[in-house]
């Protein structure tokens, strides 16, 4: 039976990467018409290719993106090598001092706009820039990649690039954004609810706001401090603007190592808390989560199934209707009814979901008579308020 136990539950309504949406726009740090431009440019003798490097470099720095990405670097990792590399390259006048004017004997980390700028600058150590930056990308191949690249037209460029030279930076970036689509899509079903939330702004933009942090043991409301409060992604108001619901979002569509397991350690132990806050004050405040994702799959005993055993509620982004039914019974909000799709459920199914998360004032629509309540799209159901 697909109630049987939560993680049935679970693994009936888990989503496909795809299935998961993705909040924003994951740039893929290739623009194929300015590709085109570089390698229309590359010289026919092999022996120019390296001052055509430095040419296009030096006269246009944001080509260093294009080129990362082509021989598979990250922006993380270039940049990341490049301070080594500026941070051990010695100064001609000062031999104690690199190039960047700082003691060899120590290193600092720049990210990779500001190695843009130098290049950009006026500064007297340009051409050693370029030239710390021109190796490098020749070390990893760049040039031979450019000269694969010459001969292809738009369409065959575009091909190799988004099937084979996507890096893994921008699989990470879609990752995290997909975990910030499937909390948009909550948010937005709240406010679609009428519900008051934190942060309030949350339904219009993922990203907007700054997560609520609440203490430990009172959850009220506080500035984050180490050790001393919880962080959450939303949380959900009564009419008073008392908080009733703690929502962490934890999506994964691919191992979640061992940051699953830590926040899965911490899902429990925000349980604990809350679970005594409770029994102290005679609350009935509650910890969600929306989790989703086949990622889960890899370590389940200690990521998936330790979280769903303390869960009030998990939601699913296909199952983002059993939002509206937990508050419902709450008392947060009224639920006139529910239909869930029958190309997805059967009979059987419908029926023990309904028994589960329904209530006796609350309507199972199998039929079209819903002219009178307004619908709501909520994953593999409609809600009826």
């Amino acid at each position: 039976m697909i109630t049987q136990s939560p993680q049935t539950e679970y693994w009936y309504h888990v989503a496909n990467q795809n299935e998961i949406p993705i909040f924003g726009i994951v740039d893929k740090g290739i623009d194929i018409g300015k590709l085109q431009k570089v390698t229309a440019g590359l010289p026919s003798d092999t022996r120019e290719h390296y001052i055509y490097l430095k040419h296009i470099i030096e006269n246009d720095p944001s080509t260093i993106d294009i080129l990362r990405t082509l021989v598979g670097v990250s922006d993380k990792r270039m940049y990341l090598e490049l301070s080594f590399s500026f941070g051990k390259f010695k100064q001609e006048k000062d031999p104690s001092l690199n190039v960047l004017g700082y003691s060899l004997y120590d290193l600092n980390r720049y990210p990779l706009d500001y190695f843009k700028r130098l290049l950009s600058g006026k500064s007297k150590l340009k051409y050693i820039y370029v030239e710390i930056i021109c190796k490098y990308l020749e070390e990893k191949g760049i040039l031979n990649v450019l000269a694969l690249l010459k001969d292809l037209n738009t369409d065959q460029i575009t091909l190799l690039v988004e099937k084979w030279i996507i890096t893994k930076e921008v699989q990470q970036a879609e990752a995290k954004q997909r975990g910030h689509g499937a909390e948009f899509l909550v948010a937005k079903f709240l406010n679609a609810l009428g519900c008051k939330m934190l942060p309030a702004s949350r339904y219009e933009n993922a990203m907007a706001e700054q997560d609520p942090n609440v203490d430990k043991n009172t959850f009220i409301l506080r500035k984050k401090e180490k050790g001393k409060t919880f962080s959450f992604d939303l949380i959900v108001l009564d009419k008073l603007n008392e908080p009733v619901a703690f929502i962490q979002s934890l999506i994964h569509t691919s191992d979640p190592g061992q940051f699953g397991v830590n926040k899965s350690n911490e899902t429990v132990e925000i349980k604990e808390h809350l679970d005594r806050h409770n029994a102290t004050t005679g609350k009935d405040k509650q910890l969600w989560g929306i989790v989703d994702g086949v990622g889960f799959s890899e370590n389940k005993k200690d990521t998936i199934d330790k979280m769903l055993e303390v869960f009030d509620c998990f939601i699913q982004v296909k199952s983002i209707y059993k939002v509206a039914l937990q508050l419902h019974k709450l008392g947060i909000i009224k639920v006139k009814g529910i239909k869930f799709d029958t190309a997805f459920y059967n009979k059987e199914q419908i029926d023990a979901l309904f028994e589960k998360y329904g209530s006796k004032d609350i309507r199972l629509i199998t039929e079209e008579d819903t002219s009178t309540f307004k619908e709501i799209d909520a994953g593999m159901a409609k809600i009826y308020i």
